[in-house]
């Protein structure tokens, strides 16, 4: 056999197996689209702005984030050093009136739960707020049931009172707020010559 035919077969026999590598390698490296979707993330951002009205085209929610994940086969939102507003709307004099939160981290499952870790603080932006400060550590709320719960500690700054304990659930739906574990009080009355009053009990 010639060099010249030997070279010919060793490059046929070189391109078939270069051929079905190359074949095998697309099929093995080909994902769904559906796997495509659980594997990455839809949309990344960072500095994200974000701003929700309501249908008569009142603020409602505004949000700014450093950076957010987000994945629409899981509904699925991650952020991180997250600060959000609540606006009342309630007093066209004031349509700015609402509560400020802030968190390092959170995420949502939409219309299942949201969680925020690290850090919140919760401050009301109008003078005559009965509650001034809540600062805790992380919070869970689940969305159906529209109930607050976390087995951190909490810290609550009002007018005249000031409360701490760990271990608490938030009703929102009856208003109610329960300090389960450590529950401690101290109220300032506002009558002249009276002392502050220091209290522990089993809830609030």
């Amino acid at each position: 056999m010639s060099v010249t035919l030997r070279s010919m077969i060793i490059a046929a026999i070189l391109i078939v197996v270069a051929g079905i590598l190359y074949n095998y390698s697309s099929m093995t490296g080909k994902i769904s689209t559906d796997e495509l979707n659980e594997r990455y993330p839809t949309f990344v951002a960072e500095n994200f702005v974000a701003e929700i009205y309501d249908n008569q085209g009142g603020l409602q929610y505004g949000m700014f984030s450093k950076d957010i994940t987000y994945f629409q086969s899981k509904d699925l939102v991650q952020v991180n050093h997250i600060t959000g507003m609540f606006y009342e709307n309630k007093n066209h004099a004031a349509p700015f009136r609402g509560w400020q939160i802030s968190a390092d981290r959170g995420e949502m499952v939409i219309n299942n739960y949201a969680y925020l870790n690290g850090h919140i603080h919760v401050l009301p932006n109008f003078a005559d707020a009965v509650v001034k400060e809540i600062t805790t550590d992380n919070l869970h709320l689940d969305i159906p049931k529209n109930i607050l719960s976390s087995p951190a500690a909490i810290y609550i700054r009002g007018n005249q009172f000031e409360n701490t304990g760990s271990n608490y659930t938030i009703d929102l739906n009856n208003k109610i707020f329960l300090i389960k574990e450590q529950p401690h009080a101290v109220y300032y009355p506002q009558i002249d010559g009276a002392t502050a009053t220091d209290s522990s009990a089993d809830g609030m």
